[in-house]
């Protein structure tokens, strides 16, 4: 794919002047994302850095039990390991492609340069760090205060504003993992919602069947995390 012909879904990219484009084109490599695909570990540097264009990231934290939770979703809104990559230090956290999809990548050391080079730059470097931490507060928040059903719910509605259809592979294990409960839980909530004709659950696959009524059992975190990120992109070009 040629990259100068790209009309570029992730929003840092589309946003960009071409002389600060320019800087990153050279570098830049389209790749695919398949569902597991790990873009960072905790404890190892980050050697690229991805610029997501579909598809859905999660940035993972793993206890010492080995346990994980979820403390970001991230979409085409996301510069995945940008931080890191800055700053030339480890990454804190796993991120891992859980909706297959596609993004730009770019070695940590090619952006360095040409953040070095552009205030624009180094102002969406920035913003896409202030926008994975808002996020990530705001889970957290969610985490310890609500419920398992509006939380499964949330989670739902997050997966579909990164998607262009209703249908979302996932497992009751994923979502038991991501969402910190028992397995019986996601399934009891989730024939709930199908009983409910919000959703169709089989074998891994959820399909939306009524994204208004999902809306009203989702806790208030889904709005706010829209909400902020609304924000935080309208500075953008500011």
């Amino acid at each position: 794919m040629a990259v100068e012909t790209v009309a570029y879904r992730n929003v840092f990219l589309a946003v960009l002047p071409p002389c600060d484009l320019a800087l990153l084109r050279p570098a830049l490599q389209f790749v695919e994302l398949s569902r597991g695909d790990i873009l960072s570990e905790p404890g190892r540097r980050v050697s690229d850095v991805m610029f997501i264009e579909a598809g859905m990231v999660s940035v993972l934290t793993t206890m010492q039990d080995g346990s994980i939770f979820e403390s970001a979703t991230l979409g085409h809104e996301s510069i995945v390991g940008v931080l890191s990559a800055i700053v030339d230090r480890p990454s804190s956290a796993r991120t891992i492609a859980q909706i297959k999809g596609s993004g730009w990548k770019i070695p940590a050391s090619d952006l360095r340069a040409a953040v070095d080079k552009s205030r624009t730059l180094q102002h969406l470097v920035l913003l896409s760090t202030e926008l994975a931490i808002a996020q990530m507060q705001q889970i957290a928040a969610c985490n310890a205060l609500h419920a398992a059903e509006a939380r499964l719910c949330r989670w739902i509605l997050q997966a579909r504003d990164r998607m262009d259809g209703d249908v979302i592979m996932l497992t009751q294990d994923f979502l038991a993992q991501m969402l910190a409960v028992r397995r019986p839980t996601v399934t009891l909530i989730a024939q709930k919602l199908q009983a409910a004709g919000l959703i169709r659950y089989r074998r891994g696959r959820i399909t939306i069947t009524d994204r208004e009524g999902l809306e009203k059992l989702a806790c208030e975190c889904v709005g706010e995390i829209r909400n902020k990120t609304r924000r935080i992109l309208g500075e953008i070009g500011s």
